[in-house]
């Protein structure tokens, strides 16, 4: 069979890809050593020096990589791909039938236009459900994140800290909290949430039946035969 090689990834969304995958790594390292005493760093202020320099790369992959990328490849089309829309509610459908040897054929879960040069979709029906918990979870623990560090941290003359500790106070009293526990409470919350994002989107890539291929293509190329792929389909409209 005659390869066809498309892109998959730009160059933005792979290094996206990268600086995302790293930081996360250690600021869930880190975040436990924080929180349960790990011995690596070996001491808190290593610790916490690296998480800061770790949340400056997560947030410049997911607040400036990101749209930067999905602006490069079209944005109006880049959203659309990520949205869950009935086709992918079938899939999804389709998709948890074979798990359980209710349905024998695994869903096409890719779908690139030959005619337009563009992918229609190119995502699993479950990392689509995962993209806007994601960005739930990105706010959560960057707003948490801000009053651990300086309850009181100011940026153009707003005390965005002091705001943040007071709805989390309110908040909090509704649980019997603090504040300052309720953030702490909620920012480890959502680093456990990250934890099994993780495993999630990790599970996704392994179901691939050429798992080098995916792998290549995020990290390395940003390319794929789309003629390779087990869950792929090629139109021509």
């Amino acid at each position: 069979m005659a390869e066809q090689i498309v892109e998959r990834w730009n160059k933005p969304m792979m290094a996206m890809h990268w600086i995302h995958m790293v930081t996360c790594i250690i600021l869930i390292i880190t975040g436990f050593r924080i929180y349960l005493g790990w011995g690596f760093p070996s001491t808190y202020s290593q610790a916490r020096a690296l998480h800061m320099v770790a949340v400056c790369g997560f947030l410049v992959a997911n607040c400036v990589l990101l749209p930067y990328a999905m602006i490069a490849g079209g944005l109006r089309r880049e959203m659309k791909l990520v949205m869950f829309a009935r086709e992918d509610a079938r899939r999804l459908k389709a998709a948890v039938l074979n798990f359980f040897d209710k349905k024998k054929k695994y869903p096409t879960l890719t779908t690139y236009n030959a005619a337009t040069g563009h992918y229609e979709s190119k995502s699993h029906p479950i990392t689509k459900i995962l993209i806007p918990l994601e960005g739930i979870a990105l706010i959560l623990i960057t707003v948490t994140g801000i009053v651990m560090y300086n309850p009181n941290w100011t940026i153009f003359g707003i005390n965005l800290g002091a705001a943040i500790m007071s709805v989390a106070t309110r908040i909090g009293a509704v649980f019997g909290l603090g504040g300052a526990v309720f953030c702490r409470a909620l920012h480890l919350g959502v680093m456990y949430y990250f934890v099994l994002d993780i495993f999630i989107h990790v599970g996704i890539l392994q179901a691939d039946p050429k798992l080098k291929q995916a792998w290549k293509a995020m990290f390395l190329t940003g390319k794929e035969d789309i003629k390779a792929s087990g869950y792929a389909k090629i139109v021509k409209k």
